[in-house]
């Protein structure tokens, strides 16, 4: 069924089967023989997709936390890999973006030449077999085990609120780290606030079926807010990691720099997308509900 409701009628069936399609299709990517960095992307995305439908059960399903920290921690066991490819990624970005500058770049391309150089000998280029299945097998086993769970799940209330609720409160938390980061921008707060962000995302994603022409571009501007969040950390993570590195004052700078600019658009962005008060985005998403059609 993909991820997304499809009718508005048996709310708990269907997240039962949408949790089920994700983990199988999540166990079926770590029986293939994909590349193993696409291959984690993929895993993490659907830990992530996860995690947004606890957020919405949550206030009428009470194993939610425990399910949270399953696939939380299932993540986590893929965190390395990953994240080692990111940050030449994001120096790579960095370093294009330097390129084009009018001025020229504030740091010598030789000098982040050398810098990506050991940005890129932090990633483990040369996987076996043995380490790709040592690697995914405490994801494997957290999901295989999830996947018997969430055929039992079971969920509080009726109609609407038992999924509105949470989308109510998961929308307000990411108003109020709205207004944090407006008055403390820090790496930190800007974090916290992407957190919540695309959890309201995957929210508009599973309820999108119901109001396609005026959810997509909801969908599509909260994936803005989120990449240029995901940027903003990303580039903090990069200068932590570059710190105890010689002449970077020029690369700091530019990271600074860029981050300023990220910080800007999302808050102008982000004001947008947060005007509604909660109670009201609820009664709209709940009007758009009843669009759906009633069975399968």
């Amino acid at each position: 069924m993909g991820f997304g409701f499809t009718h508005h009628a048996g709310i708990q069936a269907q997240v039962r089967a949408i949790a089920v399609e994700q983990i199988a299709e999540a166990l079926a990517a770590c029986r293939g023989d994909d590349d193993l960095d696409k291959v984690v992307h993929g895993l993490r995305r659907r830990c992530k997709r996860l995690r947004g439908l606890m957020r919405l059960i949550e206030p009428h399903f009470k194993l939610a936390k425990r399910e949270d920290q399953c696939f939380r921690d299932a993540a986590r066991c893929l965190s390395g890999t990953r994240d080692a490819a990111v940050m030449v990624e994001t120096f790579a970005d960095l370093l294009a973006a330097e390129g084009q500058r009018d001025g020229g770049g504030r740091f010598d391309p030789d000098r982040g030449a050398v810098l990506a150089q050991w940005l890129a000998g932090r990633v483990d280029q040369k996987q076996t077999e043995g380490d790709r299945a040592a690697l995914l097998a405490p994801f494997v086993a957290l999901f295989e085990a999830a996947g018997k769970r969430a055929r039992r799940w079971s969920l509080s209330g009726q109609g609407f609120a038992q999924i509105g609720d949470g989308l109510q409160d998961s929308y307000r938390a990411m108003r109020d780290e709205l207004r944090r980061a407006e008055a403390e921008p820090t790496a930190a707060v800007l974090h916290d606030w992407r957190k919540h962000t695309k959890y309201h995302w995957h929210h508009v994603s599973l309820l999108q079926a119901a109001a396609p022409d005026l959810l997509r571009p909801r969908k599509e501007s909260l994936d803005r807010l989120g990449e240029m969040l995901g940027d903003h950390h990303n580039l903090a993570v990069l200068d932590d990691l570059l710190a105890g590195q010689d002449d970077i004052k020029g690369v700091r700078q530019a990271i600074a720099a860029r981050q300023d600019v990220l910080t800007a658009g999302a808050l102008t962005l982000g004001r947008q997308l947060a005007a509604e008060k909660p109670v009201a985005l609820r009664d709209r998403f709940e009007h758009y509900w009843h669009l759906l059609p009633g069975k399968a």
